[in-house]
């Protein structure tokens, strides 16, 4: 079922979120980029082993209701869906043009920016994101507010990359580049840097049973993250190119280091967290 948008709040939160969605969508990473697709579908191969390994730990009921925020293409949502058929799960993205909840009656498909508009409080035994938050201009605060939908007992996990790996690279060019990669993200009211304060975030807001984990990229080595961010950089260059950030011979250089098969490096790291709300 695909459900038309529901503000949830008041017309001044849909005008503030407008803005939002706008800027999502002219981006770098908006659905109506050619590439933009193909790129979410590499992702997915190489982050949900990762994201299933979480969420399988946390005890998921065939009856619970579930929420996946910023659901991008969906292979999560779609998870959570086979995971519980007795439940309820909502795919929740600002543009959902990726995602088709037909084949599945108990996925819920519905345009939210969720950086401005609220679902009820205590819906949820299980609030997903994934490489959401950091994109958000107000992440803190919409952090907090999802905590609010948790039903009592109910659990948070959030996965988001932190690219505190890229400063030591012994690579000139990949410095170089990712120095130009923050500086768009950051354009963008992104902080590509956020993700390490995940577990403070969650004891601040009253979860317990917090838990994390961190994958590290190997890039070089022949896998998907080489696919992934061979995509993720020819999408991106344009636009560092546009802003004055790079020219084409940062991009080629460094796109010449992914295809050097004696090339190794590390990238972005991926930061899991998850914590619980008290109660029953």
């Amino acid at each position: 079922m695909i459900s038309q948008p529901d503000a949830g709040g008041a017309d001044g939160a849909r005008a503030r979120g407008k803005v939002s969605a706008d800027r999502y969508a002219e981006g770098m990473l908006s659905h109506g980029l050619p590439t933009e697709l193909r790129r979410l579908r590499v992702m997915e191969r190489m982050l949900d082993p990762g994201e299933i390994t979480v969420l399988r730990g946390l005890g998921i009921q065939p009856s619970w209701h579930c929420l996946e925020m910023g659901a991008g293409a969906g292979s999560i949502a779609r998870w959570l869906a086979a995971q519980c058929p007795a439940g309820r799960v909502v795919a929740a993205d600002v543009d959902t043009s990726f995602l088709d909840g037909s084949e599945l009656p108990n996925l819920q498909v519905v345009r939210r920016d969720v950086e401005h508009e609220d679902f009820p409080p205590e819906s949820f035994h299980l609030i997903h994101a994934r490489a959401l938050f950091m994109h958000l201009a107000d992440r803190d605060a919409a952090l907090s507010r999802a905590v609010g939908w948790l039903k009592p007992g109910g659990w948070l996990a959030v996965s988001e990359a932190d690219m505190f790996p890229v400063d030591s690279t012994p690579h000139p060019a990949m410095k170089r580049l990712w120095t130009a990669v923050e500086k768009l993200f950051r354009s963008q009211n992104a902080d590509p840097r956020w993700a390490r304060r995940l577990p403070l975030l969650f004891s601040r807001a009253g979860l317990v049973d917090l838990g994390m984990s961190v994958t590290v990229d190997i890039i070089g080595a022949g896998g998907v993250p080489d696919e992934f961010w061979r995509f993720s950089l020819d999408q991106l260059n344009p636009f560092m190119v546009r802003q004055g950030l790079a020219d084409e011979s940062v991009y080629e250089e460094a796109r010449a280091l992914v295809d050097d098969p004696d090339f190794r490096d590390t990238l972005w790291a991926y930061v899991r967290a998850w914590g619980r709300r008290p109660g029953r």
